[in-house]
């Protein structure tokens, strides 16, 4: 295992969101042709090179299928409660992507990478491909059904080239071909543009409202998804594994706990605002979330060492 240094992995992201938001409060600067850029072009190469590169063997290829579901859990769940506890029941279309998905990327892998071997961190990758699917598919379509119809919705996320980038990308990775280097090299440097502008966006959209949103209903409704109904998916899913199932074993379910302490995906903040559907609120909880998730982290992460030791 190596160390985990806050300072030199978490510290910078932080910066980039509050660049973002002094950019924005000096300049005006429309969110929406960035997001696009985003999720349309930046995200599908990264997303591709990923997965092309993954090293498929037994029964670890179930893994993003089943994280998914864990994903589906927890930010299905939490629409169906925002339908009864928020004051502004259109914000509960925000839920599933504010809630099934987390910052697993540039959040979580440090923690990855933190306690595992380089040669470990391979099953994070693809275990982290089924939250970015429920992104692109659950997540995506229900901010879009914030304003548009349940086809509108659905033609716009079945447009989601991330979508294709991953199936072609798991396609390679399973047949073993090989990626020509100049394209990984493509893919590496995406990765850094889609951690910058990631996590700039949640600056921009905050500077673009000039504040926090105050919708604590809809704050702690994430919160509860994010953290509490995330925590009560993988304890589920270990218990069910460890008790019936037994096909994985502590590092595997390391790796999925990882996922409950992570904040909220970036990508929330860059779908509200593509899609124009409450941009402040989808920001808002990305900030907070990042905060808490940063603050808890000298907390949570002895408790993910120790069990990675037993």
């Amino acid at each position: 295992m190596t160390s985990f240094n806050t300072e030199t992995t978490l510290v910078p992201l932080m910066m980039l969101i509050v660049l973002g938001w002094g950019v924005g409060r000096w300049r005006s600067i429309d969110v929406r042709p960035i997001s696009t850029l985003l999720i349309y072009a930046v995200a599908p190469v990264v997303a591709f090179g990923t997965t092309a590169q993954l090293a498929f063997h037994g029964r670890i290829v179930l893994l993003p299928f089943i994280v998914y579901m864990l994903a589906a859990f927890s930010g299905l769940t939490s629409f169906a409660l925002g339908r009864v506890l928020l004051k502004k029941k259109e914000l509960r279309f925000l839920l599933p992507e504010a809630t099934g998905c987390g910052n697993n990327g540039y959040f979580g892998l440090p923690v990855a990478m933190a306690l595992f071997p380089p040669g470990q961190v391979g099953i994070y990758f693809l275990i982290i491909m089924g939250t970015s699917l429920f992104e692109a598919t659950f997540g995506y379509y229900f901010v879009g059904r914030g304003n548009m119809s349940v086809m509108d919705a659905l033609k716009r996320t079945a447009g989601m080239p991330i979508i294709y980038a991953i199936t072609a990308g798991l396609f390679l990775s399973a047949f073993h071909v090989r990626l020509d280097p100049g394209l990984v090299k493509l893919c590496d440097v995406a990765k850094g543009c889609y951690v910058t502008l990631g996590m700039m966006i949640i600056g921009l959209a905050l500077a673009r409202h000039k504040k926090l949103s105050r919708d604590f209903d809809f704050i702690a409704l994430v919160m509860f998804g994010k953290y509490v109904l995330w925590a009560i998916a993988v304890s589920g899913f270990v218990w069910l594994d460890g008790h019936v199932l037994r096909i994985y074993g502590t590092s595997v379910y390391t790796m999925i706990a990882i996922l409950v302490i992570t904040p909220t995906a970036a990508n929330t903040a860059a779908f509200a605002a593509q899609l124009d559907f409450k941009p402040q609120q989808a920001a808002t909880v990305v900030f907070l979330t990042t905060l808490l998730s940063f603050a808890a982290l000298p907390f949570t992460l002895p408790l993910l060492f120790t069990f990675a030791q037993h």
